[in-house]
């Protein structure tokens, strides 16, 4: 059964952005939210910074994109002083940011409802800073990834389907994906997906920029000639999801529609396991676009992975441009941009991050530009394919169609086709 998923709640907290409105206004007026280096109050790294690269316990960059502070009111959310005190703040983030998306959908009155809760988390540095707490509120509040989706059901009183997933930057759209088979079998009528990440201490980022990962200059410049690495960044993003038949019958406003998904591993395709492949992009873009009924050609604009990685870049550009660039008119190129030029990389909430954009593309019928990328890359080719390095009116007739890529470098691929009402 492929019914279109309708989108309709959205909820969000990213750098500059602390709703999809504010998202919008950040994304339509070329917003730069990577800021300088991480509040005071996380941690101080300044004394780490070497601007030499991949030196071991240093950081080449003290650039990110990180959220201020909120607000959390535990008893809102059935969340004890004690348990408070040692919550994972990405639980916090996430518990107040799934409140707005279901506001946002008009949805009150849920409690005892079979509604589905999936969640993508990768990291747990708030845990690794409480190592020693032998404490069963500690281990509950801070240690169990599985807490992020099961503090959602929790709080609401949800009674479907409840999964915490880690598939580290593909997290979050994975979520989404079981999401949607999850309301096309039947389990549950109404579902909740996102994911969150936040950059709270140094182990992550070491190891990132030991590896040469991160980006000296501090920017992410997808599909640029200078692209040097990705910005780490906070992030958390959620969508309230129905069938299509039963968002209209219930009156609810739609934001944009999930036409297909996939995911797939690389198996052995690349030559490293973090590494992603052609072919792994092409077998799950393939998948997502028959899953949605259409050609791939079809597709106007795909919102990347992009985390201006330069080999994976170009891996992924070959991709799109073999699955999508190819056969298509003249003058008429797949546009392909990345919202991490704007707020960093979210990392498990990445995805999220990018199909919010896009659901936002496809409703508006516009495409904000990619910042930091005037010299598209040379080791790609570029028939049929163009950055989106200017905000652009949907340029094409008929019906917006879109991707959403990801990939997390435990080999996981997801593709979303996205598409307006």
């Amino acid at each position: 059964m492929n019914e279109p998923i309708a989108i309709v709640g959205m909820g969000c907290r990213f750098p500059g952005a602390a709703g999809p409105d504010a998202l919008w206004e950040l994304l339509d007026t070329r917003g730069d939210a990577v800021v300088g280096a991480a509040p005071a109050a996380r941690f101080d790294a300044a004394e780490l910074y070497d601007p030499v690269p991949r030196r071991r316990g240093r950081l080449v960059s003290l650039a990110g994109g990180f959220l201020g502070s909120e607000e959390f009111d535990p008893g809102f959310f059935g969340v004890s002083e004690r348990e408070a005190a040692v919550l994972d703040p990405q639980h916090r983030v996430l518990l107040t940011t799934t409140r707005d998306a279901l506001a946002d959908a008009g949805l009150d009155g849920v409690e005892g409802r079979e509604i589905g809760v999936f969640m993508g988390q990768s990291t747990g540095e708030h845990w690794d800073s409480r190592q020693g707490t032998a404490d069963m509120y500690a281990i509950a509040g801070a240690a169990a990834r599985s807490m992020a989706s099961g503090r959602i059901s929790y709080a609401w009183d949800l009674r479907g389907p409840c999964a915490t997933v880690d598939a580290a930057c593909s997290s979050g759209t994975l979520a989404v994906h079981l999401a949607c088979q999850s309301l096309r079998t039947g389990e549950c009528d109404t579902a909740v997906a996102g994911g969150v990440s936040l950059v709270l201490g140094t182990d992550h980022t070491l190891g990132y920029s030991a590896a040469g990962m991160l980006s000296p200059t501090g920017r992410c410049r997808f599909g640029d000639e200078d692209a040097d690495g990705f910005v780490r960044s906070d992030g958390a993003g959620v969508v309230v999801l129905k069938r299509l038949g039963q968002a209209l019958a219930d009156g609810d406003r739609v934001h944009a529609l999930i036409l297909g998904s996939a995911q797939a591993s690389k198996g052995r395709t690349a030559k490293a396991i973090i590494a992603p492949s052609v072919e792994g992009y092409l077998q799950v873009i393939a998948r997502a676009c028959a899953q949605a009924g259409i050609a791939p050609a079809e597709i106007g604009y795909v919102e990347a992975h992009g985390n201006a990685a330069p080999a994976g870049d170009v891996v992924e550009l070959q991709a799109i441009s073999a699955a999508i660039g190819s056969g298509r008119p003249a003058g008429q190129p797949c546009l392909v941009g990345s919202v991490k030029s704007n707020i960093g990389h979210p990392e498990a909430a990445g995805g999220l991050a990018g199909l919010l954009k896009t659901a936002l593309v496809v409703r508006e019928r516009r495409i904000p530009a990619t910042l930091h990328c005037p010299r598209p890359t040379s080791a790609v080719d570029w028939a049929g394919l163009a950055l989106a390095s200017s905000p652009v009116e949907w340029p094409y007739p008929g019906r917006a169609l879109a991707g959403v890529s990801t990939y997390g470098l435990s080999g996981t691929f997801v593709h979303l086709v996205v598409g307006g009402l």
